[in-house]
């Protein structure tokens, strides 16, 4: 079998994400072109070892894996299906490697697009931001075939310390939603925590401290007890709903006394009573997280987990 030649990669999008990607993979030694609208992205690879393209044409034309690192599904859409995108120059045999976190459909269709014109994709949105891509130490979630996942995998490397392949084309990018979509909600959760403890007297940089130090900062529900609970179908009670419920009203009540208003617990403390109402309070207090189940009619935590 004759060994596939060294590619030449083109990178589309050296912002401010896209930039210390981009030097990560000169630091690996990849022969790279890159292309940035923006003429300020564009200089900051003038006098190195990376080739600066004009048009967008050139590099589409010189590369055969391009990798696109743009600020979401509008911009994609763009430089794909314009009238002299990337979709209407692209060769048979191009890899292309989508960093954007984007839109589950907008990535299929593309990835349609240019399956017919030969070429292929993987969607691959990164988690870490632009500390993690300085420091080359990036979780990349990705979806596609196996095939071209590993011809992505050595630029992947260069700045990535997990590369998790999630599933099938537009897979990537569900799982990096739904990181974000989970990460933020956290944040909110966290705003109305913050807000009560320091109305009920304690500094907020003490209070932080106590939560990073605490079950919630060491990710043990993440790791640990979802797993072995929630995933597996297992809900003999590790802490039981029946006590949960009783931290969590005991939360809302010094939200009210402190006089911090709150949204987010008040769902969380509605959810619960709902689960207290089927008779589950004895249960694991994951259990209250079958009721999205029904509602989503899904069914993860009956599943057998294997794959």
């Amino acid at each position: 079998m004759t060994a596939r030649k060294p590619s030449r990669v083109g990178f589309v999008g050296v912002g401010k994400i896209g930039r210390p990607m981009a030097q990560q993979l000169l630091r690996a030694g990849h022969d790279l072109l890159v292309f940035d609208t923006n003429e300020t992205a564009r200089s900051a690879f003038e006098g190195t070892a990376a080739s600066v393209a004009t048009f967008l044409a050139e590099l589409v034309s010189e590369c055969d894996i391009i990798c696109l690192c743009l600020p979401g599904p509008t911009e994609v859409e763009k430089i794909i299906f314009r009238e002299d995108g990337i979709g209407a120059l692209i060769q048979p045999g191009t890899l292309l490697v989508d960093h954007t976190t984007n839109s589950p459909a907008i990535v299929r269709q593309v990835g349609e697009h240019l399956r017919l014109r030969g070429a292929a994709m993987v969607d691959a949105p990164i988690s870490g931001g632009v500390e993690g891509a300085a420091d080359g130490t990036l979780t990349t979630l990705i979806g596609g075939d196996p095939e071209h996942v590993e011809r992505a995998r050595p630029l992947l490397e260069a700045f990535s310390t997990a590369i998790v392949h999630v599933g099938p084309l537009g897979a990537g990018t569900v799982a990096k939603l739904m990181n974000n979509l989970a990460a933020f909600s956290m944040d909110q959760v966290i705003g109305e925590c913050l807000t009560i403890g320091v109305k009920a007297g304690i500094g907020p940089d003490r209070l932080l401290d106590a939560l990073q130090q605490a079950a919630i900062g060491k990710g043990g529900n993440l790791h640990v007890r979802l797993p072995d609970t929630f995933m597996k179908g297992d809900f003999e009670p590790r802490f039981t709903l029946k006590g949960a419920h009783k931290d969590i009203q005991l939360a809302l009540e010094l939200a009210e006394e402190v006089g911090v208003p709150v949204k987010i617990a008040r769902t969380v403390l509605d959810e619960m009573e709902s689960a207290l109402s089927r008779g589950l309070g004895d249960r694991d207090a994951s259990i209250v997280m079958t009721l999205q189940e029904e509602r989503a009619d899904v069914h993860i935590s009956s599943r057998s987990n294997t794959s």
